[in-house]
């Protein structure tokens, strides 16, 4: 076999594959992902179901292919290979060729077939369905349309988890509101994929706990050898008007009301045995200043008035005691 030759194709969301914009595509998949931990020797049976969303009959051929990661937002690398291997080769479908009426949906039945001495560790591939130039009949020049459904095989044995936080940190050291922003780099160093769960832990000036939020809220996967980046929030509510004005921002800043400084921790566990992912902190602080500036300017107001009050009652003694 000639070595593979790799081509990088980046698939938005790390879900849905497509050759062109979502716009103009001619079916829609579900689910979009299958994530199975299969023994050697063994096998697993699932279906998709395929939607064609054009006005027309559609055809479409299938195709499996490997893919490693590419880039941190969960993108792919498809590897060309002149004969299918590893996943790509243990995926048998139930037929190689589809046909759906207009606005019809059809199953399609596969099966995943591990073989007995498969490598443990994660295995990655697509199964793609393409819609040839022309295979609805129009005349001229066409568009090959081609969808896909990601497959994360996991076969046991003698596998590797391991985890190391690359980088943390908080988008903004300094905001007049919330909601914070964090971002965290997680570097997969074992043969599996891990989706990490816990939360990320804000405590205040005084190092009471104030909120856990999500550490994972999309529930990422880390594929081997690659970094993922992830990124998280606190915020009371993300229910923020567009109008950027002194008092809408006003507004903005008591819907999700904090002050002073906080520090948010990380504390999550990935892998098969729950395994703590080393504890990183980061400080940021929150001063909400048009709230502080109208608290301000009221305190002001008030310390006028209690001067203003007070020369009256000066200027009444005086005329009292002059009267008399």
């Amino acid at each position: 076999m000639s070595p593979w030759k790799r081509f990088s194709f980046i698939v938005w969301g790390a879900i849905l594959v497509s050759l062109i914009p979502a716009a103009t595509q001619a079916i829609t998949v579900s689910p979009v992902l299958f994530d199975f931990d299969i023994q050697p020797g063994s096998s697993q049976q699932a279906k998709i179901t395929v939607v064609n969303d054009s006005n027309e009959t559609q055809s479409f051929t299938l195709h499996t292919q490997n893919f490693i990661a590419s880039g941190e937002e969960g993108s792919q690398e498809y590897l060309q290979e002149e004969q299918p291997s590893d996943l790509a080769s243990w995926v048998i479908p139930d037929q190689p060729t589809i046909q759906i009426d207009p606005g019809a949906s059809r199953d399609f039945p596969f099966l995943i077939s591990v073989p007995e001495h498969a490598d443990p560790g994660g295995h990655y591939a697509t199964i793609f369905f393409t819609r040839a130039p022309g295979a609805s009949g129009e005349s001229g020049v066409g568009i090959a349309e081609q969808v896909g459904v990601l497959l994360l095989v996991n076969v046991p044995g003698d596998i590797v988890e391991s985890i190391e936080v690359d980088s943390f940190r908080v988008k903004h050291a300094v905001v007049n509101r919330l909601p914070a922003e964090f971002e965290f780099r997680l570097r997969n160093l074992g043969s599996v994929h891990e989706r990490p769960k816990g939360t990320l832990v804000i405590r205040n000036i005084l190092g009471s706990v104030v909120a856990r939020v999500p550490g994972n809220p999309n529930k990422s996967a880390i594929l081997p050898n690659s970094v993922r980046r992830i990124d998280s929030g606190w915020a009371h509510t993300l229910d923020i008007p567009e109008d950027r004005g002194f008092w809408a921002e006003t507004k903005n800043e008591w819907k999700n009301f904090a002050i002073g400084r906080y520090t948010a921790s990380i504390d999550m566990t990935y892998g098969s045995n729950n395994v703590q992912i080393p504890v990183h902190t980061v400080s940021f602080w929150v001063l909400p200043w048009h709230l502080m500036l109208l608290a301000l300017l009221g305190l002001v107001g008030i310390v006028l008035l209690i001067m203003l009050y007070n020369n009256l009652l000066v200027r009444a003694a005086l005329k009292k005691s002059q009267a008399s």
